[in-house]
């Protein structure tokens, strides 16, 4: 990728003189971050080795396999790449079939780091105050040995803390840490941890049959989506002044297994099938009627990730989880604008 300089020609008595641009406008250069500032990635959750991303530019190009192009005398990477998330110029991939989280600059996707320690099955991943955390499932035969991860960012030292409930997805909001109690429709509640005093977390019970899938924070609120495939999908409200529930709003019956809840603006979207929903920050009821529908062939693949930003939607299929997957990009009006090949299981997108 190529970064052009505008230059400006200013006129003065003596002569021209050339000046560069600047976000300042105080005379001095932006010196372009990397080769990959000015796109997104596309999460590759295939059996390893696995190129883990695929790169997609805001103007439409794609690389399907930059890591590797970039570091060419690397390791394989792992596979069943689970999350992708970031801190300051840094990327942390977790890869669940090392049991490693690799980190590498954002921008360059030059390698950094591998972090091996205190890992078993990780899962989803956060930073706050300059540590990330990891969620684990342990052995999958129990939840009650579900932890947390902890890295200091300083030297990648790794410690634990339990959660001994499913720890699935993790966001860090307002200096607590949230984690969903759920996984494939088991689990009913949200567990809040306090960093500084890690040994006293709290639940949030959000009641039988609700599972929560997916969570986001938004307009000073945190948003819940809950589906256990047998009751009726819920959204619910979480103040986050006191961490209760605020408010409850039931999905159409009509949409059985609701998931993957993101939000852009005042807008709450999710999908439900092959197609995508959404309804205004304080509605009183949602509509079962979709924004969109695209056709796919896959039979567990489907919408395997989704994403909305900058009036943009973006949907991944992870087809027949052993070829290429692809990803589309639609308008809010449901139209086609791009079309991309990934590698294996595409499950996720992230934005620099």
């Amino acid at each position: 990728m190529k970064y052009i300089f505008r230059l400006f020609v200013f006129s003065i008595s003596t002569g021209l003189i050339l000046s560069s641009c600047s976000n300042d406008d105080d005379g001095t250069p932006q010196v372009p971050l990397g080769d990959y500032e000015n796109g997104y990635f596309i999460l590759h959750e295939g059996a390893g080795p696995i190129t883990p991303v695929t790169y997609v530019g805001y103007d439409g190009t794609s690389e399907q396999a930059p890591f590797d192009n970039v570091n060419p005398g690397a390791s394989p990477f792992g596979g069943f790449n689970q999350d992708l998330f970031f801190a300051g110029d840094l990327a942390f991939i977790i890869s669940g079939q090392f049991a490693t989280v690799t980190v590498v600059n954002r921008y360059t996707l030059e390698f950094v780091a591998s972090i091996d320690t205190d890992l078993e099955n990780p899962r989803y991943g956060t930073v706050l105050d300059g540590k990330a955390y990891v969620t684990n499932s342990g052995d999958f035969s129990t939840t009650a040995d579900d932890f947390v991860t902890i890295i200091d960012l300083s030297d990648y030292s790794t410690t634990t803390t339990l959660v001994g409930d499913i720890a699935e997805r993790i966001e860090a909001i307002n200096g607590k840490l949230y984690i969903t109690n759920g996984s494939f429709g088991s689990g009913n509640s949200l567990t809040v941890i306090d960093p500084n005093n890690l040994n006293a977390p709290s639940s949030i019970d959000f009641g039988d049959g609700n599972s929560p899938n997916s969570l986001e924070a938004g307009g000073g609120s945190l948003y819940v989506l809950t589906s256990s495939f047998t009751t009726t999908g819920k959204v619910f409200t979480i103040n986050l002044s006191n961490d209760s529930i605020s408010n409850t709003l039931d999905l159409p019956a009509t949409l059985d297994a609701p998931r993957q809840l993101d939000i852009e603006g005042n807008t709450i979207y999710f999908t439900n099938g092959t197609s995508v929903y959404g309804f205004t920050t304080g509605s009183s009821s949602i509509s079962d009627t979709p924004i969109l529908t695209y056709q796919s062939s896959s039979q567990f693949g489907s919408m395997y990730g989704f994403s909305v930003r900058d009036n943009t939607i973006y949907i991944a299929d992870a087809g027949d989880f052993v070829s290429n997957g692809t990803a589309f990009e639609y308008d809010l009006d449901g139209n086609l604008l791009n079309t991309i090949t990934t590698d294996v299981a595409p499950n996720s997108f992230h934005f620099n």
